[in-house]
């Protein structure tokens, strides 16, 4: 019992809450750690429409890992969107998103500083590629 009552700690202690989990799945294997991220890349796998090709990174904005990808999820043609670890989708504040409603659903995360988010856009390196697929 004692055994097992360390093992407990031990693991509690090691965990990451999910505050921390954040920085933990998200630099630790997201492609097999994050559910919603192993689903996209498994239909990209798959994909021979060309909604799915493109790239996934991870970018650090405003302090905060999020995934971009200029993938167009069936848009039709628009490219970048923002997912934090979660999966939830990027939204401004008046509700316009920056992903489509039917891939994601209704789960968003809001923009911290509006103003700088087109810098961000346009300052975005691939840098930290977790996937890729081109024809």
């Amino acid at each position: 019992m004692k055994k097992l009552s360390g093992l407990i700690l031990c693991l509690l202690l090691f965990s990451c809450d999910k505050d921390d989990a954040i920085n933990c799945d998200c630099t630790n294997n997201p492609q097999e750690n994050l559910p919603w991220l192993k689903e996209l890349i498994k239909k990209a796998e798959s994909d021979k429409t060309g909604n799915y090709w493109g790239d996934i990174w991870l970018e650090n904005y405003d302090g905060q890992e999020i995934f971009v990808t200029n993938m167009m999820l069936g848009s039709g043609g628009v490219l970048y969107y923002f997912f934090d670890c979660y999966g939830n989708h990027l939204i401004s504040r008046n509700g316009e998103g920056y992903c489509p409603k039917e891939f994601v659903g209704d789960h968003h995360f809001f923009l911290k500083n509006e103003e700088n988010f087109e810098s961000f856009i346009l300052n975005m390196k691939l840098d930290v590629v977790v996937y890729s697929k081109f024809p």
